[in-house]
């Protein structure tokens, strides 16, 4: 059963700009791979965070810093003109898997006020950055470091109680209260939610359940950054929510149940499985593609015979390798579809519900051939 925990950040640490109190890690429930947001303070508190801001437009808008363009997108839709929003990731002809942050990145987040990550180190290229800068900042990630500790076999008891864990120090008796208010929201919203793969997946974003909730919580923790437009937010969440839960509805009733796939790497695998697609993708095989390592000789025999008699091959040229591209040829020459997916925003998406959709598209055009 997935273990969730609340903590806190140093005492006395706050949110730039602002009179909010200590941050915390909210429990999220119990959400695809142990997913959680993790909100969290990062540095050390200097002088030239409680200076006076050079003008009233640098005092107004948040600068906020994603490791891709993915959760760029979904925070520029929800604080719209009142943040600045960048990606350190924001070209689909760059893997972030293998992603390494330059100077100019180093400098990005150290002068952000919010720093959005995947998490499950997925963006290490970000998180530790975050960790190592010298201001305060608000961290949040889609999927917790708690994932590499719980087991991902069995969700089906969704509406466990959560365990909460305090670290060494001061006791935080006030937050008890809201963090009881948010289990019960989010257990209710997520019984039934789960992926019962034995490894885990990183690629959050392909959770269309997972990302509605999280960019309700986005909502409001910008609303912390600048309260006179929590409304705002609030209302711009709830509409990409709905947006995304919409679009989630549409491919689970796809009823692909039957239909198999192998994937040369599973950052699509939430979606489809979802959609009912059954996964026949060798788990050693995606183990030594999700840490950067050739398959095996015999391993690789295996993909290209077995992908022979699938119904579909995943692919995903953003990641593509010599060994990739002779499993695709050889699904090519049997005749089996080939759906392309990718790790960030394709550079004619217009945002992440408009990819997303497309992704659909792909999956219901191949059901209903």
């Amino acid at each position: 059963m997935p273990v969730f925990s609340l903590t806190k950040s140093p005492a006395e640490s706050r949110v730039p700009g602002s009179s909010q109190g200590t941050l915390r890690l909210l429990p999220y429930g119990a959400l695809t791979a142990a997913a959680t947001l993790l909100i969290t303070s990062c540095g050390n508190p200097t002088d030239e965070d409680s200076a006076s801001p050079d003008s009233e437009e640098a005092a107004s808008n948040i600068s906020v810093v994603a490791s891709t363009d993915v959760y760029a997108d979904l925070a520029s839709q929800v604080a719209g003109d009142t943040a600045d929003v960048q990606a350190i990731v924001d070209n689909p002809a760059i893997d972030p898997h293998s992603y390494e942050a330059t100077p100019q990145d180093r400098l990005r987040i150290e002068e952000a006020d919010m720093l959005i990550a995947n998490g499950g180190g997925y963006d290490p290229f970000l998180t530790s950055l975050a960790e190592s800068a010298e201001r305060d900042h608000v961290l949040l990630q889609a999927l917790s470091e708690l994932n590499e500790e719980t087991d991902h076999e069995d969700h089906s008891d969704a509406n466990a109680p959560v365990t909460e864990s305090e670290p060494d120090g001061d006791e935080h008796p006030e937050d008890d209260d809201h963090e009881e208010d948010s289990n019960d929201e989010t257990e209710d919203a997520h019984a039934g939610h789960g992926h019962e793969d034995g490894d885990e997946n990183e690629h959050a974003w392909y959770d269309l359940a997972l990302m509605s909730d999280f960019v309700n919580y986005l909502g409001e923790h910008l609303g912390e950054f600048s309260p006179e437009n929590a409304e705002l937010y609030t209302e711009n969440a709830e509409r990409l929510s709905q947006e995304i839960n919409t679009l989630d509805e549409r491919n689970r009733n796809l009823d692909a149940t039957g239909t198999t796939f192998m994937a040369t790497e599973p950052v699509s695998a939430y979606l489809l499985t979802d959609a009912g697609f059954e996964d026949e993708t060798d788990q050693d095989f995606l183990a030594a593609i999700e840490h950067g390592d050739d398959v095996s000789p015999r391993l690789l025999q295996e993909a290209l015979t077995t992908v022979e008699d699938l119904d579909l091959l995943v692919y995903n040229e953003q990641t593509e390798t010599n060994q990739s591209l002779q499993i695709r040829r050889a699904a090519e020459d049997a005749g089996v579809p080939i759906l392309e997916f990718s790790e960030t925003l394709p550079e004619d998406a217009n945002g992440y519900v408009d990819w997303m959709e497309r992704n659909v598209e792909q999956l219901e055009s191949l059901i209903h051939r």
